[in-house]
């Protein structure tokens, strides 16, 4: 196990949000939970908001930075969701966020945590008899594989994949939308 590392040395930080429940407001910021994190991506669509005092009060407990890795901990725990934009509008609760400043090593992590070694690790450490949870503790201590120059070129294929498959669901959305208008 000399190539690994734990998830707190690898990250400038691990922690997780908020555990309270702000009072929903009509407007104000989404509250994202880990049932919002589908598919690699954040759905934020369904999430209810939050006044700007619980905002603001989540966000020195737990702020979101560009380049964390945000991990589902209850419910379908292990889906991620890597954060590129440098402006987070929303505040987190019951999620782990993998803090690495830097956006290789994020990228690494990001998907390091779907290989069949991490989800066999997540499975092999779930609590909870009802709704399954992996603790903040065992978020800290996950094993990473050590980042080297041969993770950087690992990172920039799948990368340059994902930017690709992207593209083409834009496309294919474009593409539908136009047949619709051409149908109607």
């Amino acid at each position: 196990m000399s190539d690994f590392i734990t998830a707190s040395s690898y990250c400038e930080s691990v922690f997780d949000g908020t555990h309270d429940t702000p009072k929903p407001v009509n407007s104000g910021y989404p509250l994202v939970t880990s049932k919002h994190i589908v598919g690699r991506t954040l759905d934020i669509s369904t999430a209810y908001y939050i006044s700007l005092e619980d905002y603001n009060a989540i966000q020195k407990r737990s702020k979101v930075s560009q380049w964390d890795v945000l991990f589902s901990m209850i419910g379908s725990v292990g889906e991620v969701y890597l954060e590129k934009n440098e402006v987070i509008p929303y505040a987190i609760k019951n999620i782990g966020v993998f803090s690495c400043k830097n956006e290789e090593k994020a990228r690494w992590l990001y998907y390091y945590l779907q290989s069949p070694f991490a989800t066999t690790h997540i499975k092999r450490y779930l609590n909870g008899a009802v709704q399954k949870f992996l603790s903040l503790g065992a978020l800290r201590e996950f094993p990473v594989l050590k980042f080297n120059k041969q993770s950087s070129l690992i990172t920039k294929v799948l990368s340059d994949l994902d930017a690709k498959i992207e593209l083409n669901n834009k496309i294919n959305q474009e593409l539908e939308a136009m047949a619709k208008t051409l149908y109607d």
